[in-house]
């Protein structure tokens, strides 16, 4: 998605976003920021277990972008780390992300919440349809990333399959942050079967909480979306799950505008 140039990055087509040609998709831009996450230090082995983002401006692609990161709290248990995208001076995108410390607790000290596989309702990614193959006119992300729109047997569309095919950055491998990160923007507009054409549905934000990376190739996207047509805003709610059960939520708001 990104390849390095000094001490910057600059994206590729391959974080082409939908909304215009020339602006990256949000999920490119958060894994970004996800793989320099995991270059910053840590007291105690952590992971990632909220992210918040805020999207200012859309993110250029083809320029030199920066990814500035400062420590608010630093400890053992806890690390907040704030993380600003800028273009020059210019602020495109903060992110704030709370990293938990990894302690396991005995298996017996509480029932399990995280076993449901809400993905399991869902047509399998074979029979689903894969949203790069549906036009030549597709964005560019779409070839980042293997996204296959799911139906349930009965033909409602309820969700999405998430798998990522590139590497954020070229010459480094995919991180534990970045594999988590490049999905939640998927949460926007999720349970939708048809987008109408008469208004755009752009989102100005992520949050996210985690429970743990995701264990399996597929990642099952699902949840719902709801408008307020008298204030022009909408929100979505996803749900995150694979082979081994539910791992993160996510929400998303949306600014709805005429075309």
């Amino acid at each position: 998605m990104y390849v390095r140039e000094g001490d910057g990055y600059v994206g590729t087509i391959l974080t082409q976003g939908g909304w215009d040609p020339g602006s990256a998709n949000g999920g490119t831009v958060l894994a970004l920021i996800g793989q320099c996450l995991d270059e910053v230090p840590t007291l105690a082995p952590m992971t990632l277990s909220r992210l918040t983002a805020d999207i200012h401006r859309p993110v250029p692609l083809g320029r030199v972008l920066h990814v500035r990161s400062t420590v608010l709290r630093e400890g053992k248990k806890i690390q907040v780390v704030e993380l600003r995208l800028v273009d020059g001076d210019l602020e495109l995108v903060r992110v704030s992300a709370l990293r938990v410390r990894d302690q396991a607790v005995p298996a017996d000290a509480l029932q399990s919440t995280t076993d449901a596989r809400p993905g399991d309702v869902l047509l399998p990614p074979e029979q689903s349809m894969r949203l790069g193959e549906i036009s030549p006119q597709m964005p560019g992300f779409l070839g980042a990333v293997d996204m296959r729109r799911s139906m349930m047997p009965d033909g409602r569309t309820t969700g999405t399959w998430f798998r990522l095919i590139a590497p954020v950055v070229a010459g480094s491998p995919v991180s534990r942050s970045a594999k988590l990160a490049a999905m939640f923007d998927c949460s926007n507009l999720i349970g939708m079967s048809d987008h109408p054409s008469v208004v755009t549905m752009i989102n100005p934000d992520v949050s996210a909480h985690v429970l743990r990376v995701p264990s399996s190739e597929w990642v099952a996207i699902t949840g719902e979306t709801r408008f307020n047509l008298a204030m022009g805003r909408g929100v979505s709610t996803a749900t995150f799950s694979d082979d081994d059960g539910v791992f993160a939520f996510a929400s998303i708001s949306q600014i709805l505008q005429l075309r």
